[in-house]
């Protein structure tokens, strides 16, 4: 079948429902029937400004300082999900050209006006055309942009409309007003528009849908004027979001079909020339300062860095404020409470940089002095990361993992006052020291990617040493086995996989510094090398996991004092007499392989029954993961 292109309205069937409320009170919420045309207009203000129509109007187009900073949009109504899809949608313009939509509260003044189903009984979709807003500022409580129908509309068509309304409001016209273009087959035989033929058959087909009055007025009208003053492309593009499919319905009185490439749901390359010529450049993501409330900071010196956010609001990554390079991560749709960003970016240059993630806020919002918008921090890919700065004013961030590697810049972890943060995970962070003060919700952690806890334990409750040696010279000990959910960090016939790179040591200083964190549960120390920490006040912890090498703190000690460390540590464990018993995971870590292994823990035999009586009197289950080997003298 031909196709062609006709007026300012859309007949689709809309076979799809949903269940949105939001509407304004009072109003329909759609017949129920399982076809129902939808219609797109083209608004005109009662008392115009004399007519230069074109397909694009040189009088209506915004000043480009206007478009860039001044263009103003509030909902007048609709539900979360319509009012998130149009603010999604709009920003195709805003990647195309110079031009900004910014979204303010319903209860502020606005320029543009979006209505759902406002208007009630009107059955079509409509725009203002550009600076004509203006003319209507003093009607807030009036749409300049109406959508109609959209309860049974699908997501393409909503996308579609919302790409020709705001391409409107952008000062852009209705491409059949192109003078190229030629709309023969709708014309009598003198070449004027056939208002008659037209009205026989639209009364015919959709009398039950729409009054002639309505669409005459959306629909026939703009046909009359005649562009004096043109901007306008070479030629017409039947593939511009300004053009609405029409088929040869009212030549052949063929009956209303939808087909899916009906839906005009990207901009054509001439759009987006089009709108660039008028309106200069895309200003990118990048925003003015007063846009962000900035979370956390950090100097990044690489070319491809990676984390992920977990936030209930959209966030902005500026990757380079210089630059002025940013990304802005907005909430889908479909979304309505938190939702986990990958940001990652390559940077053209192999030099230092300073990130900021901040909390992306609305256009004129007040700078708050605190943030609930960022919930975790995951720094993937941290090599390359230093001189953090997270945000006390962060009052929702409740996680956050550094994962290093070789060639981590080692540096000192500061969190004090840090009182929302339940979880700190930092991963192969070389000989980086933590500080971890008045966090009083801190309840887990680790220097492993996650807690290494088993899942069960089985055997016996306590160990038990043999009386003599065996042949080889080492004590046999028995005692309870855990039993791992998690194959990746289980030990499979004694043997498995170390985190490659160790995180935190005792070489610039304590490594591990723990004041008043009172509710700490779990810590999970995977290839440390720090050779002492402290367990006191900590009443609450109830599980630890340990692992380093012979030289630190799981195997470490003094000449022929193989557990002195240990033993040292333990001493500052809280008594857990009328609690159920805590759980000590060890393992031993070999030296010099890369990747590193798990391997048998070393003990003087003296050491170690000092660290089993502090584990019966303190009330706590000791399992040697990795094996433990028990020697009366000191291995060389």
């Amino acid at each position: 079948m031909k196709r062609l292109f006709l007026l300012s309205t859309v007949l689709f069937l809309l076979c799809s429902c949903s269940n949105d409320d939001g509407l304004k009170p009072g109003q329909p919420d759609g017949e129920n029937t399982a076809v129902i045309p939808h219609f797109y207009g083209m608004a005109r203000l009662e008392n115009p400004a004399p007519e230069t129509r074109g397909v694009a109007n040189t009088q209506k187009v915004w000043h480009k300082s206007m478009a860039k900073e001044k263009l103003t949009v509030k909902f007048l109504n609709g539900t979360e999900r319509y009012q998130a899809q149009v603010k999604e949608v709009v920003r195709e313009w805003e990647k195309a050209a110079g031009v900004r939509f910014n979204f303010v509260k319903d209860d502020q003044d606005a320029l543009i006006r979006v209505g759902f189903d406002y208007i009630p009984g009107m059955m079509s979709s409509w725009a203002i055309t550009g600076t004509d807003h203006l003319q209507l500022y003093d009607q807030q409580q009036e749409p300049t942009i109406h959508f109609a129908r959209w309860r049974r509309s699908p997501d393409q068509l909503k996308y579609s409309d919302v790409l020709r309304a705001f391409g409107q409001a952008l000062g852009l016209e209705l491409e059949f007003r192109h003078p190229t273009f030629d709309p023969g087959w709708i014309t009598d035989e003198n070449g004027n528009v056939d208002e008659a033929r037209i009205r026989e058959y639209w009364e015919r087909e959709l009398k039950n849908y729409i009054t002639w009055e309505e669409l005459k007025k959306m629909v026939l009208d703009p046909l009359q004027d005649q562009p004096s003053l043109i901007y306008k492309t070479d030629s017409y593009d039947p593939e511009s979001v300004m053009t609405w499919p029409l088929y040869e319905m009212i030549a052949k009185n063929i009956p209303l079909i939808e087909f899916e490439d009906d839906y005009k749901t990207e901009l054509s390359a001439l759009d987006k020339k089009f709108i660039q010529e008028i309106y200069g450049p895309t200003l990118g993501e990048f925003y003015p300062e007063d846009r962000y409330l900035n979370l956390i900071e950090f100097d990044y010196t690489g070319t491809t860095p990676e984390f992920t956010l977990t936030t209930n609001k959209n966030i902005a990554v500026i990757w380079d404020q210089d630059a002025e390079e940013a990304t802005n991560y907005y909430l889908p749709t479909n979304v309505s409470t938190e939702y986990t960003f990958t940001a990652t970016h390559t940077f053209a240059e192999n030099k230092k940089h300073r990130i900021i993630i901040a909390e992306f806020l609305d256009w004129g919002q007040e700078i708050p002095t605190e943030s609930t918008a960022l919930t975790a921090f995951d720094l993937t890919h941290g090599v390359g990361a230093e001189n953090f700065d997270i945000k006390l004013l962060n009052k929702a961030l409740g996680s956050i993992r550094i994962i290093g590697g070789e060639g981590f810049i080692s540096q000192e972890f500061n969190f004090t006052g840090y009182n929302n943060l339940r979880e700190l995970y930092l991963v192969g962070t070389l000989d980086s020291r933590v500080t971890l003060e008045d966090c009083e919700n801190l309840e887990i952690f680790a220097t492993s990617r996650s807690v290494y806890k088993p899942q069960t334990l089985k055997g016996p409750s306590g160990l038990t040493v043999a009386s003599t040696p065996e042949a080889n010279g080492y004590y046999k000990v028995e005692g309870p086995v855990a039993e791992w959910a998690n194959e990746s960090i289980s030990i499979p016939e004694g043997i498995g996989k170390a985190e490659p790179t160790y995180s935190l040591s005792d070489l610039n200083g304590p490594g591990i510094t723990i004041r008043n964190c009172g509710n700490l549960k779990e810590i999970s120390l995977e290839n440390t090398r720090v050779k002492n920490i402290d367990f006191s006040n900590l009443p609450h912890l109830e599980y630890i996991y340990l692992s380093s090498t012979q030289s630190y703190l799981v195997s470490g000690g003094s000449k022929d004092n193989n557990g002195e460390y240990l033993c040292a540590a333990f001493s500052t464990l809280e008594n857990r007499k009328d609690l159920p018993s805590g759980v000590i995971v060890l393992r031993g870590i070999t030296r010099g392989t890369n990747p590193a292994d798990y391997m048998y823990v070393f003990l003087n035999l003296e050491k170690f029954i000092q660290i089993d009586n502090l584990f019966k009197s303190k009330n706590w289950t000791a399992v040697w993961d990795s094996g433990l080997l028990l020697f009366a003298v000191a291995i060389p």
